[in-house]
């Protein structure tokens, strides 16, 4: 029996375009496992600020302490790599007005979402931009004086959404996140063929 010189190769006669070997590895590379995994270094991460005045004329002050709880990531079906996470913060409020302090427990819940990207020379980029005060949302239980009220005078929603907003923006661009948003694939062949060679 001659050989076709002509004839698929047994390994080539499955069809799989380039596009469909690239959606396959965008989605083995990055999983709700791997976003997971860069974002627990935000677990626990300390929160404090304040004291800050805020209202008409610094009318009154605010300082929060609490910490950010497990986030959690979903995927989000689509032409895109796509993937929603919700960020838990706990915080315990100290609002302080005509010389007496208030207290609130606070639950807040900062929506991020992202976006796997094909960035040269061949990486993967995950895009996660920066929350905005809408991105947050803020449940707030008073002790004694009732938040409604203390809100009137001091918008403790408002300053709490975008002070969030801003430390979530500041966190997920520092280093050891960043690294871990963006995949060098080049550079993982490369080491993968050198270490077996």
């Amino acid at each position: 029996m001659t050989h076709n010189p002509d004839a698929p190769s047994p390994e080539s006669r499955t069809e799989y375009s380039y596009e469909a070997f690239g959606r396959d590895f965008f989605e083995t590379a990055v999983t709700t496992d791997r976003i997971q995994a860069a974002l627990a270094s935000l677990t626990g991460n300390a929160i404090d600020f304040g004291p800050r005045n805020v209202g008409p004329a610094g009318l009154a002050s605010i300082k929060a302490k609490g910490e950010i709880r497990e986030p959690s990531v979903s995927s989000v079906e689509g032409d895109l790599i796509q993937f929603s996470v919700v960020i838990p913060i706990y915080l315990e409020l100290t609002v302080r007005l005509a010389a007496h302090d208030h207290r609130f427990r606070a639950d807040l819940r900062a929506k991020l979402s992202l976006t796997a990207r094909a960035k040269r020379p061949l990486h993967v980029f995950i895009d996660i931009p920066a929350p905005s005060e809408k991105d947050v949302e803020v449940k707030i239980e008073a002790q004694g004086l009732r938040a409604s009220v203390l809100d009137g005078v001091a918008d403790v929603d408002g300053e709490l959404r975008r002070f969030v907003a801003r430390y979530i923006a500041k966190e997920i661009e520092k280093p050891n996140i960043r690294s871990m948003r963006d995949i060098d694939v080049r550079r993982a062949l490369e080491k993968n063929w050198e270490d077996t060679a």
